[in-house]
């Protein structure tokens, strides 16, 4: 645990450990839950200078309270929280990260990509709370879309992010009960998991906080976080896979916090970069990896997804229906 051990401790991360988890269930994968961003996002130079960035005054007290404590509010934020978690799910469940990837597709190895996503968000969320990176204590909110009076300011953001982790526990516990375990030791595991997950979104803070400025000892450490949490230590794993899971993380860190355009993601729409080519990777001894194809499991639109008890369903995106029966292709 030594390398955590000289790590700052989050004030998000402080805070999340702190709070009860709700007992309540998922939300209804009724509700519409992912949407991409346009391809026509802004364009690289846009929001790359962190003083470039407007700043408009704190929002008051009564602002702030309403944010909080109204209806309107906490439906907002449940919605957005929804968006993104669901984003960051539908993203780590692409099969190219297993087949072609490389990944091993067990509980860890899945948990630790969803971590990943679900972290790059949680970093744009915070990304105005004095982290070293981007903005300073003094930035009054994160996000301002004065076109459509639509808001996320630094406020909202953090409660926005409570519930993105509010989400993942829950998908987590239904994950458990999906093994199979004992439903008595289903909060121990969960407690398990959510000690892992601190670790590695402890050690993403790291990479990025101490190494900003250096972009070869960054891409190095990001590349041991990613060998040691989403590889899970794999001593037999290529160099090669490694490193392009590290340049994934490297660019999708970027895009998220500094290319996804404001508006966008002040209404809960991701876009993603583009999928790594996983395509003529070596091995340590230099040999060309044999090709893996990615192997479609379900129709276009069609998601798996759990209940609470972890019984497994299937979710037409497109059209809302479910149904118990796996779709044909």
């Amino acid at each position: 645990m030594a390398l955590f051990a000289n790590t700052r401790p989050f004030l998000s991360f402080s805070a999340i450990r702190g709070r009860q988890l709700k007992s309540s269930s998922p939300p209804p994968v009724s509700r519409i839950l992912y949407r991409d961003a346009s391809a026509s996002a802004a364009s690289p130079a846009d929001g790359l200078d962190p003083q470039s960035r407007s700043k408009p005054q704190p929002p008051g007290l009564f602002s702030r309270l309403y944010e909080r404590y109204s209806v309107a509010g906490q439906q907002r934020r449940l919605a957005l929280g929804q968006f993104f978690f669901h984003a960051a799910l539908r993203r780590s469940q692409e099969a190219a990260w297993y087949a072609p990837g490389r990944i091993p597709p067990t509980f860890k190895n899945k948990h630790a990509m969803l971590t990943l996503h679900v972290w790059f968000l949680h970093r744009r969320l915070i990304r105005d709370e004095g982290t070293g990176i981007a903005g300073d204590k003094s930035g009054a909110a994160v996000v301002t879309d004065s076109g459509t009076g639509n808001t996320l300011t630094r406020e909202s953001s953090l409660l926005v992010q409570e519930e993105l982790f509010d989400l993942l526990w829950n998908d987590t516990r239904c994950r458990i009960r999906a093994e199979g375990v004992a439903e008595l030791t289903v909060n121990k595991h969960l407690k398990d998991v959510q000690q892992l997950t601190f670790q590695q979104c402890t050690h993403l803070d790291q990479v990025f906080e101490e190494h900003f400025g250096d972009d070869v000892k960054r891409v190095e450490e990001l590349a041991y976080a990613m060998w040691m949490h989403v590889l899970n230590k794999d001593e037999e794993v290529a160099d090669d896979v490694i490193k392009r899971l590290a340049a994934y993380s490297e660019y999708e860190f970027q895009n998220i916090l500094f290319l996804l355009p404001e508006q966008y993601f002040a209404e809960g729409r991701v876009g993603w970069g583009s999928m790594p080519d996983f395509s003529g990777m070596k091995d340590s001894a230099g040999k060309i990896l044999p090709s893996v194809d990615t192997v479609k499991e379900l129709p276009e639109g069609w998601i798996q997804a759990l209940t609470d008890a972890g019984d497994v369903y299937y979710w037409d995106t497109a059209t809302d229906k479910t149904q118990w029966d796996k779709p044909p292709l």
